[in-house]
């Protein structure tokens, strides 16, 4: 029996969302890809000798990366034109404008992301906050899951040869 959580394409945002963060998600994703017999994940010190756990690995970083229902992502960040106060010499049109603009970006950030920005955003930000500012809420996370997948990518390009 595999100690590897199996996570169903429709399942996916709801196994995200039972993380308290994505730090956590993160965390659990290591220990999944470890359960495999030939992946060994240490930090940042990746190393796979099979291409069957490569596929594998890879299969569940992309379950990691799924993305939140781009309905929920507009419902939540639609409301920062209200929750926030706009910026100095700034008219609610282009607060509008600019919180459109960051839906459109926060799209495609895994679930878990999404949810950890929206509530962290609430208590840290007094002030709409630019793009850089939210995103570096996740960056850590977001960018360590991606550079798993980079990683995972080489390794079945390397396997294969």
């Amino acid at each position: 029996m595999s100690k590897v959580v199996s996570i169903g394409e429709s399942g996916n945002v709801a196994t995200l969302l039972s993380f308290r963060s994505p730090t956590k998600a993160n965390d659990q994703l290591v220990r999944e890809l470890n359960a495999l017999g030939s992946v060994d994940i240490r930090v940042l010190d990746v190393s796979c000798s099979k291409l069957a756990d490569a596929l594998a690995a890879k299969a569940n970083i992309e379950a990691y990366m799924t993305p939140h229902r781009p309905e929920k992502v507009r419902q939540l960040f639609s409301r920062w034109k209200y929750l926030f106060q706009r910026p100095y010499e700034t008219s609610m049109d282009e607060c509008s404008e600019r919180v459109d603009i960051m839906i459109e970006s926060l799209m495609e950030i895994p679930a878990d992301c999404i949810m950890h920005i929206y509530n962290m955003s609430i208590k840290t930000f007094r002030i709409l906050p630019p793009y850089s500012d939210v995103y570096g809420l996740v960056k850590p996370e977001l960018e360590r899951r991606k550079y798993y997948l980079d990683r995972f990518d080489y390794f079945i390009d390397q396997l294969q040869k």
